[in-house]
């Protein structure tokens, strides 16, 4: 009975000791798939941080490196081996390690966050522009363990932000060198425009000055013109019998000469009124305007046996009436004038464009010669026809001042089987 006890007992002591070593196992089969459990956490992390472009390490409060990043290790050309557990004063000249210890401490006497923008020289002895920030990390139980690093590299933007730089530098400098232009160029413009007022000025003075002469002169030859005229008028009825064949034919030499004054008088103050005359634009039916020239030419017109023919009906233009009346008389009395012998006909002609009402006055006379087209609307111009014809060289100038007041054209061109074509365009913005 006592052997059975005693063996019972040691079985009991044996289960207990078995029962003891299965729960240290199972601790230690708990603890090492925890250490596993870690270490496969902390390659993962490694993995990582070496997928990050950027070199990053990190350090314990002493300033021991205690891991970096494959990025860090090619930055100052060591491998992890090398870094682990050493601190920048190893691996770092003692100028730029001090800068660097300096900014870890300030951080860990102030825990957060830090960044700075600095230039560091990568082991290929690149220098690269970067920006450093560093953050402190805890121990599960808050207290400062170390701190994170992260260099990004800033070197391509600050050489963007170079060339911008410059590129608005420059800009600023064309800017500058533009405005002084326009200064200068604004400078001289107003100079200009200074210069212009006076000549216009003195050209309106002397406009004013030479209206008055005219105005004076036309007076003053007029009333002594045909003062003459009445002289030579009377001389010639009284005492024609006396003065005998060649007399009488220098008086009427006389007579022609101050009629001829008489008429270039009018033909200048009709000029100048023109000029000065302000149109009175209205709806103009231009069939009376060319039946009050047919009226007026039918007698000279039946005595040359020359045929005018004018458009009929249906033709309304805004213009000034008496304006119209002087361009078509001039025309007609020009063609009658210096057509010569053959002449046998004078037309008309109307149409119209979009912008202008378009009359052309041909005939079929002599024509003119080239070179004579470009100076008959100059004051006191006449072509080699006119010799022997009354006339001032004043009609033509007349005329186109006229057109030029209504804001058209006129030019002259000779026909193409003969004679002379006057084309005439009036605007029809008025």
């Amino acid at each position: 009975m006592a052997a059975r006890n005693l063996e019972s007992r040691r079985l009991e002591e044996e289960l207990a000791r078995l029962r003891s070593r299965i729960s240290e196992l199972e601790s230690l089969q708990v603890e090492s798939a925890g250490r596993k459990a870690q270490k496969d956490q902390l390659r993962f992390l490694q993995t990582l941080i070496d997928t990050i472009p950027n070199p990053i390490f990190y350090k314990d409060t002493k300033g021991h490196y205690l891991g970096c990043n494959k990025a860090f290790e090619q930055r100052i050309g060591r491998r992890m081996e090398e870094i682990v557990g050493r601190s920048v004063f190893e691996l770092f000249p003692d100028e730029i390690a001090a800068k660097y210890d300096q900014h870890d401490l300030e951080l860990f006497r102030k825990a957060g966050e830090k960044a700075y923008e600095t230039e560091v020289v990568w082991a290929d002895g690149t220098r690269r522009d970067v920006i450093v920030t560093k953050g402190i990390f805890t121990d599960s139980e808050g207290n400062v363990a170390g701190l994170v690093g992260v260099t990004h590299d800033i070197s391509d933007r600050k050489e963007a932000e170079g060339l911008l730089q410059k590129a608005h530098d420059q800009l600023e400098k064309r800017v500058e060198e533009r405005t002084a232009a326009l200064a200068r160029a604004n400078l001289e413009l107003k100079m200009q425009v200074a210069e212009r007022n006076r000549m216009t000025e003195e050209l309106r003075a002397s406009s004013e000055k030479m209206k008055l002469f005219a105005y004076s002169v036309a007076h003053d030859l007029k009333s002594p013109s045909i003062g003459i005229y009445g002289l030579a008028r009377l001389l010639r009825n009284r005492y024609g019998a006396l003065l005998g064949e060649k007399g009488e034919a220098c008086c009427d030499q006389i007579m022609k000469a101050s009629e001829h004054v008489a008429s270039l008088v009018d033909a200048i103050n009709t000029f100048i009124a023109t000029k000065e005359t302000p149109l009175r634009l209205e709806r103009v039916d231009m069939e009376v305007v060319f039946r009050l020239l047919e009226d007026e030419f039918s007698a000279r017109l039946r005595v040359r046996q020359v045929c005018l023919t004018l458009p009929r009906g249906g033709i309304t233009i805004r213009a000034d009436k008496l304006s119209m009346l002087r361009i078509f008389r001039n025309l007609i009395d020009n063609a009658v004038k210096y057509g010569g012998e053959a002449l046998a006909n004078i037309s008309i002609c109307y149409s119209e464009t979009a912008d202008f009402h378009h009359f052309k006055v041909s005939d079929d006379g002599i024509g003119i010669k080239g070179g004579d087209a470009g100076r008959l609307f100059s004051l006191f111009q006449r072509h080699e026809t006119a010799n022997g014809v009354e006339g001032t060289g004043l009609g033509l100038a007349i005329v186109k001042e006229i057109v030029d007041l209504h804001k058209g054209k006129v030019w002259v061109e000779n026909g193409k089987q003969g004679g002379t074509i006057f084309q005439v365009l009036i605007s029809k913005d008025l």
